[in-house]
């Protein structure tokens, strides 16, 4: 009798329980309620989506990237951030607004962004492309990290494959191919229309995913996604300050006088990828309230640096000459330009800064 009764409170409690919990309303109808639109242009060209061929790659990517809220959330906040700086570039250069999106889709917006291919940046350049458009790229330099600049070595890539191709579709897919697989493709296959063209898969849906973007990002709301403006990245307040200095650069003397932590220095100056910078002029991003001061800061502080010239001795090695100067080995190849997987020699002089 008494297991009856247990179980009849047990019951009673439980449907308590549930008849006590609010009603969970999804605020956010599912994914399959979208339908993609019967009509879009992208970069003032015309996506035939009149096609079945066509509505059908437009479907999956549509889907694929609709269906991922939180990366797209992400990508609207930094779209803040980032278009405030490319659009006026797009704008100056004449070239179509809707490439903007080509950089959401190559890297996310993140200035980090890195491919196994060896594309970085927030337009994912590899190395020789970059160069050929004027980036610098070394040991502590990387331009594709600059937004400003990268941006606008992209524009002129940009222009030079829709000049050579006569069509921005077909310039977004030698962006995303290259140029020379392009041109071949197109005389193999006998036909300049994207969308006729069998590519690989990557560049098969590279065009609809950048399309895709704009119309999401381009319109968040019809897709009920909110991101309140007070949650959207805003562009870091900076002041260009130009610094020369025949003594090498530190990043702990740098954001010193910048007032901020060497981390935010990095973020600040993105396209700085070492701790250290060899002598020259450098023009360093730095918050308002320190720019007056920021130059004669630094060149007071590095005064102080001492640098030595030390020249290798037989049977010395990085480890050795490391412990001897109380530095890292990493210091002593990013000031001197070597590595360590190559051997040093006697004779060779090293450059060394010590406080």
């Amino acid at each position: 009798m008494k297991i009856y009764i247990l179980v009849l409170v047990f019951l009673c409690f439980s449907i308590g329980i549930i008849y006590a919990q609010p009603e969970i309303v999804d605020a956010k109808p599912p994914v399959s309620t979208y339908s993609i639109p019967s009509a879009m242009k992208l970069c003032g060209e015309i996506i035939p989506l009149d096609r079945p061929d066509i509505r059908e790659r437009f479907d999956r990517e549509f889907y694929y990237t609709l269906d991922r809220e939180g990366q797209l959330v992400l990508y609207i906040k930094r779209a803040n951030r980032c278009f405030a700086v490319i659009e006026p570039i797009l704008k100056e250069l004449n070239v179509p607004d809707d490439l903007k999106y080509l950089a959401v889709a190559e890297s996310g917006l993140l200035f980090r962004a890195y491919s196994p291919a060896g594309a970085a940046g927030y337009w994912q350049f590899v190395k020789g492309t970059a160069k050929r458009y004027g980036l610098r790229v070394d040991r502590y330099i990387d331009e594709r990290r600059d937004l400003e600049r990268s941006t606008r070595a992209a524009m002129m890539y940009l222009s030079e494959l829709r000049e050579q191709f006569g069509s921005w579709m077909l310039a977004l897919a030698a962006y995303n191919w290259g140029e020379n697989k392009i041109e071949k493709a197109v005389e193999e296959q006998g036909t300049s229309d994207y969308f006729g063209l069998y590519v690989p898969d990557e560049t098969d849906r590279f065009i609809f995913r950048i399309a895709i973007l704009k119309l999401i990002i381009g319109n968040p709301q019809g897709y009920d996604i909110y991101t309140p403006h007070d949650n959207l990245y805003t562009p870091s307040k900076e002041t260009v300050v130009s610094v020369t200095s025949e003594r090498w650069f530190s990043i702990d003397v740098l954001a010193t006088c910048a007032g901020i932590h060497p981390r935010a220095f990095r973020f600040m100056n993105e396209w700085m990828i070492s701790n250290t910078l060899p002598p020259g002029t450098y023009d360093f991003s730095v918050p308002p309230s320190h720019a007056l001061g920021f130059a004669d800061c630094v060149r007071t502080e590095l005064s102080s640096v001492r640098e030595i010239k030390h020249i290798v001795r037989r049977g010395e090695s990085l480890t050795i000459i490391a412990n001897r100067y109380g530095v890292t080995i990493q210091q002593i190849e990013q000031w001197n330009g070597i590595s360590r997987w190559r051997a040093i020699h006697p004779g060779q002089k090293l450059t060394i800064l010590s406080p």
